[in-house]
């Protein structure tokens, strides 16, 4: 049970450092075709692979996550009311 969590969470990682790509490919010495397939890959790539990770360690962990990073909206939102 607890490789499923950590597995899951490795995929969340890689997938998160997969979106540095597309960002650094433009940069890279090769044609204009191969830069956006790659960054085109990338993206596709780190998507699946976090909702992959998503589906393993489940609805509930991700909802945990998913509130914790957007924490700083609702402050926002909190503040702008008289």
């Amino acid at each position: 049970m607890m490789w499923r969590r950590r597995a899951g969470w490795i995929l969340i990682i890689v997938s998160t450092l997969l979106w540095i790509v597309p960002f650094i490919s433009p940069f890279l010495p090769v044609s204009t075709a191969i830069k956006a397939a790659v960054g085109g890959a990338a993206v596709v790539s780190a998507e699946v692979l976090f909702w992959l990770g998503a589906v393993i360690i489940g609805k509930d962990v991700v909802e945990k996550y998913r509130k914790s990073l957007f924490r700083w909206r609702k402050r926002e939102k909190e503040s702008d009311q008289p």
